[in-house]
């Protein structure tokens, strides 16, 4: 950030003197300052010292520490110009709960739910109130953007929310979680006037595909636009109109004008666009993008200089319409270990004024060296962001040492993923919103502690379509009634005045009935309900019980979990099931579980377990909810006319045309001679006579990914398990000498999550693109109840053409004295996995744990290399004449994927000294312990594909895959079966 700000300034017309005070050296920066000195930016009497002694007229203030330390105010008192706010109107970012309530108290629109706290009294009770996996954790202060803790990525629970609360003590802030696409707005500001730079979205994740922990930034886009793939103009203004109202309100509070840059963090949702926080300087990555994005009329040094003395508004200032794509190289283990002091080589760079230094030392001798943090900054400019992308790819790939950078940083894939997640948001809200919430009452007896996390998440959103109404109870004092009455909700002592069960029970009939109960929930209710309530209300009643049903039925509170305690049962949870006549015997819809303790005591167990029947009662609640949605109502059942829908039963169309929309462009993006016609039709045409074929043989082929896919889903590494698919099948095309024409996909799943099934096709896409085939269609299905949540499969089919004369293999050419080409592979490929996961468990290695056989990279990720596309190289082997044969290596390994090219009679001699098996291979045989020989029938071991040409022929064919990126080594050889 401060080299890019040294860069911007070193560019204005006037040639300014720079001078920089820093915490460390940046040899970037220092190299434009005609005056550097490392001392303590926190300090303010040491910068004012500086600044005096070399009179210094204008001070930009980069990082937020100095901020907050007041180094603006003593600058300020010495007549200085800062480009940076005072101590107290930093607190914007330097307290979040300062923040918070300042923009509260002033009415500004668009801030989540919250609560401040500088005690934990309350902090619970807030955390049920919002519900479980809707709340964020923020500490106060700065915390070096590791303060912030959010439930599912952080959080696993409501106590471990509470312990983070405790650590964060004196002062945090609880907040709503939001779901959505985070984007930053920043702004210069001068106190009056506000000039706006483009929006650019972040990405906080280290690893590809949005994984691993999060950093400073690990890169940013923006698009040439000025907005971005997801975001409309009204909620761009959005953003931009709390960035202006924000400048207000910390003028009416702190009665000063705010001058610097104001950073706005903003969450897009369904309820539009919303604050995740504020900024009181320019972000690290952005400020990359933004500064080289300025038009170069516009005067960067003017521009600080309009915000230091009020009078923004008479500078001009431009941004060039061009997108931005910035990606950072960082040592490897960061952000957790990094690595230190290690070497670094920028020598290759193309563009060197593209590159921006971060935390680098440079020796003597001129040579550099990483010292831990994000390392070099890459910053492309194009007229698109495909092409922005690339450029920055090839640069930041030229920086060298230990380190790694995140290559799908502004990516068609993951750009298009985000937009399809935020249409699928949009979709389910739409259909929610479109109809009436479905009425629910409750029947209570006691505290009802597992309803307080419902009501919290139906008031913050997170369980749309869905109303508690009424709540009963047949105890006078039971807390539950104060809980609903709290809420809003009625609630009702309803006696029961020596009635029998059956007309007690056709009393909590009627008044259910009365209020318009649709959906009726028993949390802590401690009577046996009769017949004619079960029959009226059958599957649209729903009960929780404290154990992992059918085990321990029939029990009640601490009872059961002492029982599942005396059982000696390994893991507990609850059960929510429909009510039927037998008690605890109803369908069961949802179970949640955890593991017992050693430790573990009922009351204990009760504790761990009562947190899972909320989360239960929310999951069962939605998906009860759809199904009447579109089905009879309780109670009514023989006079409703409503019919279902499909919708209701689990298929969502809308998702599926979300999905075209989102998946076009990369079908059009393989479109090659010969593709008539567009997605959507009955069928994919193809026009073999415009592809250049007379009279050809149509090859086909199809395929799947195998177990890999499990890992896929495990990890979220959804971008190139496409590729898989296409190599698979295409890879098999070109064995017989054919040209892959076309693909069509197969993409099957229980729930269609728009964003997970278009990072998938666009993998297929590349795939595709790569191999010279056009995707021309498939067939995407949903099916509820045929895959667990979070599942899907995958297939893949296409046709190819080769001449008769191409035709592959050509067995009676292949002799003895002919040689065996093997081109390696990129790892295990697609074939084998259900060996690979049993090892991955056997070694207890999390996903994201670094490969023992490449560190720098997660194990989930390594393992997910997409299997090598052979057919173009392949190919113009091929036509060449001189391959006789190809043998693709996949399922049965180089021991049976080599005989089948080979006429009867002939067999191979393979040299297993003449490649070196990648080292997944060697960590794989050690931790399964297989020989080599299960190993050769197992796995490729490194060699993808293998080429029988002829002797004569193999220094050709060599040279010529050489020119095409292969490294062909001769393997072995064909001989005889049975000689020697």
């Amino acid at each position: 950030r401060e080299h890019a700000i040294g860069v911007a300034l070193s560019r204005s017309p006037r040639s300014p003197r720079l001078l920089c005070f820093g915490s460390a050296v940046n040899p970037g920066l220092k190299a434009l300052c005609v005056e550097y000195t490392v001392g303590k930016i926190t300090d303010p009497a040491a910068v004012r010292t500086y600044a005096d002694k070399h009179k210094a007229t204008i001070a930009v203030i980069g990082p937020e520490a100095p901020l907050d330390a007041g180094v603006a105010d003593v600058l300020l008192a010495d007549g200085v110009g800062v480009v940076g706010p005072t101590q107290a109107l930093a607190q914007i970012e330097c307290s979040k709960a300062f923040a918070l309530d300042v923009l509260k108290k002033h009415e500004m629109a668009g801030l989540p739910a919250f609560r401040a706290f500088t005690s934990m009294e309350g902090a619970a009770e807030y955390l049920e109130l919002l519900g479980e996996g809707n709340y964020v954790v923020k500490a106060d202060g700065l915390c070096g953007g590791k303060g912030v803790k959010v439930a599912g990525a952080h959080l696993a629970s409501i106590d471990e929310a509470l312990a983070y609360c405790e650590e964060c003590l004196p002062h945090f802030v609880l907040c709503e979680k939001l779901e959505g696409q985070e984007f930053s707005v920043l702004s210069f500001c001068d106190g009056e006037s506000l000039v706006h730079m483009p929006p650019v979205q972040d990405h906080k994740r280290a690893y590809e595909g949005d994984a691993g922990p999060n950093t400073g930034g690990m890169g940013a886009y923006s698009c040439a636009d000025h907005l971005l793939p997801f975001l409309s103009t009204e909620a761009l203004a959005e953003a931009q109109r709390m960035n202006a109202d924000c400048v207000k309100a910390l003028r009416a509070e702190c009665g000063a004008p705010y001058r610097g840059i104001l950073y706005g963090g903003f969450m897009l949702t369904t309820k539009g666009t919303m604050l995740i926080e504020f900024n009181a300087r320019f972000g690290d990555p952005e400020c990359l993008n933004l500064l080289s994005l300025l038009e170069p009329s516009t005067d960067f040094l003017a521009v600080c200089e309009g915000i230091a003395h009020g009078t923004l508004a008479s500078v001009p200032i431009a941004f060039q319409p061009l997108a931005s794509c910035c990606k950072y190289a960082v040592p490897e283990g960061y952000p957790d270990k990094p690595l230190k002091d290690i070497p670094i080589d920028i020598s290759g760079l193309k563009q060197p004024e593209l590159a921006y230094l971060g935390a680098v030392d440079q020796l003597d001798d001129g040579s550099l060296r990483a010292t831990g943090s994000r390392t070099v900054g890459v910053v492309a400019l194009a007229a698109d962001l495909e092409a922005a992308e690339k450029q920055a790819e090839e640069e930041v790939s030229q920086v060298k040492g230990q380190l790694f950078h995140r290559s799908d940083i502004g990516t068609a894939p993951l750009v298009l993923g985000r937009v399809a997640h935020m249409l699928s948001l949009q979709a389910a809200h739409a259909r929610s919103a479109g109809a009436p919430p479905i009425k629910v009452g409750v029947l209570g007896s006691t505290r009802g502690s597992s309803l307080q996390p419902v009501l919290g998440a139906i008031a913050a959103g997170a369980l749309r379509g869905v109303e508690v109404v009424l709540v009963l109870s047949n105890k006078a004092q039971a807390p539950i009634l104060d809980r609903a009455r709290q809420q809003g909700i009625a609630a009702e002592h309803v006696a029961v005045g020596g009635r029998s069960r059956e007309q007690y029970d056709a009393d909590l009939t009627g008044r259910l009935q009365a209020a318009g109960v649709q959906l009726v929930l028993l949390v802590g209710w401690m009577r046996i309900l009769s017949p004619p309530f079960c029959a009226a209300w059958r599957r649209r009643a729903l009960n929780v019980h404290p154990s992992l049903l059918p085990a321990h039925a029939g029990g009640m509170d601490l009872e059961v979990h002492a029982a599942a305690l005396a059982a000696g049962d390994e893991k507990s949870g609850c059960s929510v099931h429909f009510v039927e006549e037998q008690v605890d015997g109803g369908a069961l819809v949802v179970q949640k579980a955890c593991p017992i303790l050693p430790t573990d005591s009922p009351q204990s167990l009760k504790a761990r377990v009562q947190p899972l029947e909320a989360v239960a009662l929310a999951e069962a609640l939605l998906a009860l909810a759809a199904e009447i949605r579109g089905g009879p109502r309780a109670g009514t059942a023989a006079s409703s006319s409503e019919p279902l829908s499909y919708a209701s039963a689990g298929v969502s169309i809308d998702a599926g045309n979300a999905l075209v929309e989102v998946i076009k462009p990369h079908a059009k993006s393989t479109n090659r001679k010969g593709v008539m016609g567009g997605l959507g039709g009955f069928g994919g045409l193809f026009d073999l006579k415009a592809a250049g074929y007379d009279d050809p043989i149509l090859v086909s082929g199809t395929d799947g990914v195998g177990t890999k896919l499990l890992i896929a889903q495990q990890t979220g590494g959804h971008a190139t398990i496409g590729i898989d698919l296409v190599a698979m099948v295409v890879n098999d095309l070109v064995v017989q000498g054919a040209e892959p024409l076309f693909f069509l996909d197969y993409f099957a799943s229980g729930k269609l999550e728009v964003a997970e099934a278009s990072a998938v096709v666009a993998g297929i896409a590349r795939g595709c693109k790569e191999s010279g085939c056009a995707l021309v269609g498939g067939e995407t299905a949903e099916m509820p109840g045929m895959y667990d949540p979070g599942h899907y499969d995958l297939a893949g089919f296409a046709v190819g053409a080769v001449s008769r004369a191409n035709l592959l293999p050509k067995w009676d050419a292949i002799t003895a004295g002919d040689v065996l080409l093997g081109l390696p592979s990129s790892g295990v490929h697609s074939n084998g996995f259900s060996l690979v996961r049993r090892v991955v468990e056997r070694t207890g290695l999390a996903w994201d744990a670094p490969a023992p056989f490449c560190p720098s990279t997660p194990l989930g990720e390594a393992l997910l290399t997409p299997t090598k596309l052979y057919v173009l190289s392949c190919l113009e082997a091929a036509r060449t004449g001189k391959v006789k044969a190809l043998a693709h290596i996949t399922g049965g390994g180089l021991l049976e994927n080599i005989p089948r090219v080979l006429p009867d009679g002939v067999c191979a001699a393979l040299d297993a000294g003449s490649w070196s098996p990648l080292p997944v291979f060697n960590w794989l045989a050690a931790e399964s312990r297989s020989g080599p020989m299960e190993m050769l029938r197992t796995f490729n071991c490194g060699v993808g594909m293998v080429l029988v040409v002829g002797a004569e022929d193999a220094g050709a064919v060599s040279e010529l895959l050489l020119s095409l990126g292969e490294a062909p080594a001769v393997i072995g050889r064909p001989r005889a079966a049975g000689a020697g």
